[in-house]
């Protein structure tokens, strides 16, 4: 199916809409100054300590916090994509406090914790990686014809210096070998000069960007199904123009710039589909739906039938919406680029067969993922467990916001217990020596709840007859704050609008 890239430019910040059949499968934004994307970078760094215990250490890079470097495996290669080689010798951090060391960043800040890097460089063109280290060749398992896979492991193989090693992107599957050759060629210089700055500059230094949002959509979703990109700046298709000419000279026609009055993102429908990205509750198109909901340590998605009663019987309908749900269930996770843990809730079968071919839908299109996603097989509870390798922060962190009310619980207070917090202030207050009354001011909703409850009138009948109480509605306040002034004077300096509590 066709797809098309929309690149929006608008007030320092870019946006990048990829669609496939006029619905959204990858969103992500990034802002053009200082971009706040590390991953793909590599820095000269300097050792701050060493971890011996945990085979770790933590190496400044010129970020507020030191990166997370450890003797595992993480890179920004799929491993599944190379030459595995047994070994029995765990393997060993050797670095010591204060070394100088050439390091990428495989992980992005997330909340509290810093970056986490790689010793193991690599340098991802369109068509090749480039391992300067590694010594091997591997070709992409998303390219399954076999015979393919031998061509390009062998052009690769005869034009690859002694020593360096590369992985064979799936965009190579139709290139020629002059093409893959320049790619090589471009990638092998590139670490030249990364390796000439390494030895003339001092640490902390930024050695190699990755490149903007720009660059990167069109190095790694330009392929040959994408009959359009659609950009809304002069300055910005120009750069993408630019891009594809040295990439794809044959296809730089379909860049295209949006010339139109409207928003280009509400132009082509666009919109609605990016604020779904933040809905808790994802409709399912025969009337069921997905509930996803973050915790701290995994992501839970739930799904429910809704409205949806099926025709047949509840073997069927159950079938049915869960096989719908795990195809909604790869594209969400895709559009939100949600990391880490992932359980799947789905409805309970009772046909083997059917658990299966669910499951077997989901791996499907999981595999259309750019990023490395595995599949752990589904308990007898209907339990489906996902890791998703976490790099970039999630979209909703960035379409979002903490909520100054709540303080990111996702809810707020009831009237009824802002009234009991009120209570014991009252308590607290007008038992003080001296004290004859308060002026309680409160937001329009309080007020009202005050009022038509009475909440106060057992306490004013019992407890506080020989005291005032005024209550102040201040509009605009939230629901939560109020404030409370005891008042030992006679003769009380009463606000505008205060009025005496029943």
């Amino acid at each position: 199916m066709a797809k098309t890239i929309y690149i929006s430019a608008v007030r320092g910040r870019r946006r990048v809409a990829l669609t496939e059949g006029g619905e959204l499968i990858e969103f992500h934004t990034e802002r053009e100054a200082l971009g706040g994307k590390i991953v793909g970078n590599i820095y000269k760094g300097q050792v701050a300590n060493v971890l011996s215990g945990m085979q770790a250490a933590f190496v400044n890079i010129g970020l507020i916090k030191n990166a997370f470097l450890y003797t595992g495996d993480d890179t920004l290669v799929e491993k599944e994509d190379v030459p595995q080689s047994p070994s029995d010798e765990p393997p060993r951090l050797k670095v010591k406090e204060g070394d100088e060391i050439m390091v990428q960043v495989v992980k992005d800040q997330f909340g509290t914790k810093g970056a986490r890097v790689t010793m193991d460089i690599s340098l991802p063109g369109r068509l090749v990686v480039l391992m300067p280290h590694a010594g091997y060749v591997g070709v992409s398992k998303k390219i399954t014809d076999e015979a393919v896979r031998e061509r390009l492991c062998a052009t690769v193989t005869a034009l690859k210096p002694e020593g360096a090693g590369f992985v064979v992107r799936t965009a190579a599957a139709q290139s020629t070998d002059a093409e893959i050759k320049a790619d090589m060629d471009f990638l092998l210089e590139s670490y030249r000069q990364i390796c000439e700055r390494f030895e003339c500059s001092q640490p902390p230094a930024t050695l190699h960007e990755e490149g903007d949002l720009v660059f990167r959509t069109i190095r790694d979703m330009f392929s040959e199904d994408v009959e359009r990109v659609v950009v809304n700046d002069e300055r910005v298709f120009g750069e993408v123009q630019s891009t594809v000419l040295k990439i794809s000279p044959r296809r730089s026609d379909v860049v295209r710039l949006y010339e139109g009055t409207e928003e280009m993102f509400a132009h082509f429908n666009l919109m609605e589909q990016i604020e779904g990205l933040l809905e808790r509750k994802v409709p399912l198109k025969n009337g069921a739906h997905l509930v996803i909901d973050k915790t701290e340590a995994l992501t839970i998605i739930d799904i429910n039938t809704g409205k949806y009663v099926g025709s047949s019987n509840l073997e069927e309908t159950v079938y049915s919406t869960n096989l719908l749900a795990a195809m909604e269930i790869a594209r969400q996770i895709r559009l939100r680029n949600i990391g880490g843990i992932i359980i799947c809730d789905f409805i309970d079968m009772v046909s083997e067969e059917h658990r299966d071919e669910v499951l077997r839908v989901l791996s499907q299109h999981l595999q259309r993922d750019r990023i490395r996603t595995t599949l752990l097989g589904m308990t007898g509870l209907g339990l489906v467990e996902i890791t998703r390798k976490k790099t970039h922060n999630e979209i909703s962190s960035v379409l979002l916001q903490s909520c100054p009310y709540c303080q990111g619980d996702g809810a707020v207070h009831s009237a009824e217990f802002v009234c009991f917090k009120i209570r014991a202030r009252l308590y607290s207050e007008l038992t003080a020596d001296g004290v004859l009354g308060a002026v309680l001011f409160v937001s329009p909703e309080i007020a009202d709840y005050i009022q038509r409850s009475r909440y106060f009138s057992p306490d004013i009948e019992r407890r506080w007859q020989d005291k005032r109480i005024y209550m102040v509605t201040r509009p605009g306040t939230h629901m939560e704050s109020f404030e409370l002034k005891a008042v030992k004077t006679p003769v009380f300096d009463l606000p505008e609008g205060a009025r005496l509590l029943y």
